[in-house]
């Protein structure tokens, strides 16, 4: 037992920035968690990726000692320090890009691919975000306001619509005094309306 937890722990202190880097990743993001096969699969490829930054830092700093100046010695505290480092920057970064697109957006301007880096449910929020909209219920009711929370489920979680008002079945306001906002149940919504941005020429 204790010759597998000494073969086991080194390696699991070698896959930890992999699996911070997927932690963080996947509190950050907004994507659908994947299994714990995925998820090691990907803090895998992750540590394999920071062991290869770590070479080339090391060397990169052995580089400028010899030629320049001496920061210190490189002990395998140091390269943990370094280890952890990167996979906290490179799990924020990778949050980072998904919550705006960026990869996706690049290769869909390739036309390597269609998709974006969240769901469509989510896409279509952060595409049309200070939008107003209309909640069709599943009793017929209508409700126009502006969503300042939405779910990131298309089937569980709450809208918060502030500014709202009901509409009738001639599309008429009918006022809401006093009332701030409503939470409404996404299991509630049969039908989302994204409405149009009136300019101030359209107003006039």
């Amino acid at each position: 037992m204790e010759d597998l937890a000494t073969k086991i722990i080194p390696l699991v202190q070698t896959l930890i920035p992999g699996f911070l880097t997927a932690m963080i990743f996947y509190w950050l993001a907004d994507v659908k968690k994947p299994g714990q096969f995925e998820r090691t699969v990907q803090a895998l490829i992750g540590t394999g990726l920071i062991t290869m930054m770590i070479a080339g830092i090391k060397g990169g700093l052995g580089w400028i000692g010899e030629h320049y100046f001496t920061m210190g010695e490189w002990t395998p505290q140091v390269e943990g320090v370094w280890g952890i480092g990167l996979a906290v920057i490179m799990g924020l970064l990778l949050a980072f890009a998904s919550n705006h697109d960026y990869l996706y957006r690049f290769a869909r301007w390739l036309t390597l691919t269609s998709r974006s880096s969240y769901p469509e449910w989510i896409y279509a929020f952060r595409k049309r975000e200070g939008m107003s909209v209309v909640l069709t219920l599943l009793d017929g009711r209508r409700l126009f306001g502006y969503p300042a929370v939405w779910p990131t489920d298309p089937k569980d979680g709450h809208f918060l619509i502030t500014y709202p008002c009901w509409m009738d079945e001639n599309n008429q306001w009918i006022d809401t005094p006093g009332i701030e906002s409503y939470l409404i149940a996404n299991s509630d919504v049969y039908l989302i309306e994204f409405l149009e941005e009136v300019t101030e020429n359209e107003q006039r």
